[in-house]
């Protein structure tokens, strides 16, 4: 079963969910959301604090927030976990070795 009918079947009620996406700096996020809003990735600038992407999948809407990665924003990932209907952690496959 997929996200987003995992998504849709718990907010049955609902037409959008909130996706937190965390991982270690330079590991992709940004790009993977750009890449999903059809976004130029040519020039992507490390995330300093969040960016919320709205997404419309088969009627669904999909915000999806892409949380810096920094080690001194790390602390503040918490902050966001209210409210969440879904995490995406990631990790580039170069990266793995040292995450934390």
């Amino acid at each position: 079963m997929g996200l987003l009918n995992l998504l849709r079947k718990l907010k049955k009620d609902d037409s959008e969910a909130r996706i937190l996406v965390l991982g270690l700096d330079n590991g992709g996020k940004t790009t993977i959301l750009k890449k999903l809003s059809e976004e130029d990735i040519s020039h992507i600038m490390p995330t300093q604090g969040f960016n919320v992407k709205s997404l419309q999948v088969d009627g669904f809407k999909l915000n999806m927030w892409d949380i810096g990665g920094q080690k001194t924003i790390r602390p503040y990932w918490r902050n966001y976990y209210e409210q969440t209907d879904a995490l995406v952690r990631g990790a580039a496959a170069c990266c793995a070795a040292t995450d934390e």
